[in-house]
């Protein structure tokens, strides 16, 4: 039997993958982050690839958007409750 990709498109990235888009957002730039992470260039480039495909993100902008749920909130950004389909109230 084969499995299924999950239902919601953000479920598709591996916890590696969504820990890459969120230290790009947080040090503003991939190269900055891949320093952070203490990656290459080219492997944080290869895991938002790899995340935008299997999501079907065109941009890492649409990527962002369609993570923001399993993202976590920047440091010292204000608390925001989050209901279960990771919308805001």
């Amino acid at each position: 039997m084969t499995r299924r990709p999950p239902h919601r498109p953000a479920e598709r990235a591996t916890d590696r993958e969504v820990g890459v888009v969120a230290a790009v957002l947080a040090a503003g730039s991939e190269k900055a982050a891949a320093h952070r992470l203490g990656l290459s260039h080219s492997t944080v480039k290869h895991h938002l690839a790899n995340a935008r495909s299997k999501i079907g993100a065109a941009t890492t902008a649409q990527l962002v958007w369609i993570l923001a749920p399993r993202l976590p909130e920047p440091e010292g950004a204000p608390a925001v409750a989050r209901v279960a389909d990771g919308s805001t109230m």
